[in-house]
């Protein structure tokens, strides 16, 4: 897949249609110099620049410290405290949803853009509540409606749960309806697939069993285990992904602007304080996983070249760990840092994985092993190994003396094998998709998370990020309410919200 970047463009008109004044916009005064309405093709590019780099939680990043993949020996360029502040609402982009809905309406094929408006709906109210628990969503983006609700109630993250995976089901079913009017490949502005439906129907989908697998502790009241059997079960209706192929990626280039994040242009500002964490890197050496040697570089200090595959050269450092001592360690040369020949020598570096078919595979094992549906885990469990190796471009022979390891062999469907497939999907997510290994390990415990003298949240790892200052502003009796039914008041980080008790 080739997947061109798009520079991002505001289409203004969209926030004054959805979220600006209570005036309704065919009252305005015309002016003959300002666009009247916005092609939703454009409206979908603006969406999808904001989903392609989403609060820049791409690679190396600091979403990817806090999933402890790598950890910073500089406290001047950023800590492992642990001590977040607010979410990052995203109703402005929600807006723009709203508005590409709109613009279509005009059109024959309006079907594609709300199928994919769903999706986007459903996407970025996720993003939102597994941030902080409950908020706005059914009185959401009205201020210019004929009712003007300036300040919106606050949904029970139950209560917005249920209306995304409605959304979900809806955008499959729109989608299906839109290949048979315009084919698989009709959507303008859309830099992910070129317009593939197929493809989109199958990130959809992959994405609806993510949720469902996030929301593993409220099966019996959500009924997890039927809506995953009803997808898993209704392959005609419900396509996935059936390779890697078929992945949401994030391509970067050399145009500036969409560089990767390594690159030769700033390897000398930052190559020795990013050093490799142990959480990941550990996982890696307990199994002799050839992809250790694809992702990080050997500590010099311990590094013997007559012996170059010697595992005991692969030092990661603690998240926990004070900068101070980290760093004279690192001087030292007794740490590991990322390859450089991998992440160093272009501007391209490698794809980001937005949603992807090894996340998928480990999905439905895990659904196996929970009993939800009927199936073999095994295979899943492998897929989902063997993408990842081949997303590092492992040689076959290599992937198979791997998978041969007693280690790694499943060992059933029992709390061993549950283990199995959690710890081999944070390893997958490396560097991928968010903070969605944090938000796997904070459902699970697994792995266990470092926690040390640099941790600023009384030696634990948060559950919840804060409120916006704004809602206390703006909104303050609603976002203060929420806060009393979830958290006895207190905009605590420490608090445990609903999805996750």
């Amino acid at each position: 897949m080739k997947i061109y970047f798009l520079k991002r463009v505001m289409p203004v008109i969209a926030i004054i249609l959805l979220m600006g004044s209570c005036t309704k916009f065919e009252d305005l005064t015309d002016d003959p110099n300002k666009a009247t309405s916005v092609p939703p093709s454009m409206l979908l590019s603006e969406v999808l620049s904001v989903f392609n780099n989403i609060d820049g939680e791409g690679p190396w990043s600091d979403a990817q410290r806090d999933n402890q993949f790598w950890v910073i020996s500089f406290d001047y360029y950023g800590d492992q405290d642990y001590n977040w502040g607010a979410v990052d609402y995203k109703y402005n982009t929600l807006s723009n949803v709203l508005a590409m809905e709109k613009e279509a309406q005009g059109l024959d094929s309006q079907n594609k853009y709300e199928a994919l408006a769903k999706f986007f709906k459903a996407y970025f109210y996720d993003y939102m509540t597994k941030k902080v628990g409950d908020i706005p969503f059914t009185e959401a983006l009205q201020a210019s409606s004929e009712t003007a609700i300036t300040k919106p109630k606050y949904d029970s993250q139950k209560d917005i749960y249920i209306g995304i995976l409605d959304l979900l089901e809806a955008a499959n079913d729109q989608i299906a309806v839109a290949k048979l009017e315009v084919g698989i490949s009709n959507i303008e502005g859309d830099f992910f697939f070129d317009g593939d439906l197929d493809k989109w129907q199958k990130t959809i989908n992959a994405f609806h069993l993510r949720v469902l697998i996030n929301l593993s502790k409220k099966n019996s009241e959500l009924n997890i285990a039927g809506r995953f059997n009803n997808i898993i079960s209704n392959p005609s209706k419900y396509p996935l992904m059936t390779g890697m192929e078929d992945n949401m990626l994030r391509i970067f280039s050399d145009e500036p602007g969409n560089n990767y994040e390594f690159n030769p242009g700033n390897y000398g500002f930052n190559r020795n304080r990013n050093i490799m964490g142990a959480t990941y890197l550990n996982l890696l050496k307990t199994n002799n996983d050839p992809r250790i040697y694809e992702v990080a570089d050997p500590a010099p200090f311990y590094f013997n070249e007559n012996d170059p595959l010697n595992l005991n050269a692969y030092v990661g450092a603690n998240t926990g760990d004070e900068q101070g001592p980290m760093q004279v360690a690192s001087d030292e040369g007794k740490y590991s840092y990322p390859n450089e020949s991998r992440y160093y020598s272009s501007y391209i570096g490698e794809p980001y994985i937005q949603i992807g078919y090894s996340e998928q595979e480990f999905n439905i094992a895990e659904a196996i092993n929970r009993g939800w549906i009927s199936g073999d885990a095994a295979t899943h469990y492998d897929n989902g190994i063997k993408g990842s190796m081949d997303f590092y471009g492992i040689s076959q022979a290599e992937i198979a003396t791997f998978m041969a390891n007693a280690n790694v062999i499943y060992k059933g469907n029992n709390s061993n094998g549950l283990t199995q497939i959690l710890t081999q999907k944070y390893i997958a997510f490396f560097n991928n998709s968010g903070r969605e290994s944090y938000f796997n390990q904070r459902r699970t415990g697994v792995p266990a998370f470092n926690v040390g003298p640099a941790n600023n949240n009384g030696n634990k790892i948060p559950l919840r990020w804060k409120y916006p200052q704004s809602e206390f502003e703006n909104n303050n009796l609603n976002v203060t309410s929420a806060l009393g039914s979830q958290y006895s008041g207190s905009d605590d980080i420490n608090g445990e919200m609903w999805m996750i008790k």
